[in-house]
């Protein structure tokens, strides 16, 4: 037989669970409000307050052979070419490019700063090699990224000393920023509005240790209710009502 002790346990746990839910049913427009609040700041933040940031992209394509006349490619070729592209987004990252490509642009930023824009990643691992360049300034991703693809091939082979690298698809300049999303970012501050106010109406709820009913009295305190002093001021209220 169960003890009597943890079924009151049981028992309060149940009825705990149930109050929690009406106490945030009862705080349900304050909650929303809240969580209104923090995706209006969200957005007015990241549309007024952070610089967009625009990304040109360009495709390149690498093969092991200088020459890509002749005989049709075996699947050998092919994944020579697939382990050389790692080799290659090493080097067009590597101050062999960044530098020429300051230098030739004339630019006012270290390589080691122009790097920290570049991003270079084998499409889906395929001998497919993408180079993509963000920046605050539209016009300067699209630069830098033409000058990329301009001087990298040589310079690859150049210091590989096999194998070629041919451009798939030019630079263009973007239309639109790629940062911040100003939709997700909105919905992140709703949903962590949201769950602050609920976090902050629940805390309340367990430091109240007030009673709001005669119930709880008896049960906290073993002793029968024998009156209930009543609130003059609401029941004034409703008289003028």
């Amino acid at each position: 037989m169960e003890p009597k002790n943890n079924i009151k346990m049981n028992q309060e746990e149940e009825i705990s669970i149930v109050d929690l839910l009406g106490v945030i049913r009862s705080k349900l427009v304050q909650i929303a409000i809240v969580g209104v609040a923090f995706a209006l700041f969200a957005y007015i933040f990241s549309v007024f307050f952070i610089n967009p940031v625009y990304e040109s992209n360009a495709v390149l394509i690498v093969t092991n052979r200088k020459d890509s006349g002749g005989s049709s490619i075996t699947n050998d070729e092919i994944t020579s070419a697939k382990n050389l592209a790692s080799v290659y987004s090493i080097i067009i990252k590597s101050n062999n490019v960044m530098g020429n490509v300051v230098n030739n642009l004339s630019l006012d930023i270290t390589p080691e700063s122009l790097a920290k824009k570049v991003t270079v990643s084998a499409v889906d691992s395929t001998q497919v090699i993408r180079v993509s360049v963000r920046d605050t300034d539209k016009k300067a991703a699209l630069r830098y990224t033409q000058e990329i693809v301009n001087v990298a091939p040589d310079i690859i082979v150049e210091l590989v000393g096999a194998g070629s690298v041919g451009v798939v698809s030019t630079p263009q300049l973007p239309t639109s920023p790629v940062s911040p999303n100003v939709r997700m970012n909105t919905l992140v501050a709703f949903v962590l509005g949201l769950a602050l106010s609920i976090g902050i109406v629940l805390i309340k709820h367990f430091l109240d240790r007030t009673y709001k009913i005669p119930e709880n009295v008896e049960e906290e305190l073993g002793f029968p209710v024998i009156g209930i002093i009543p609130n003059f001021e609401d029941a004034s209220r409703g008289m003028r009502k």
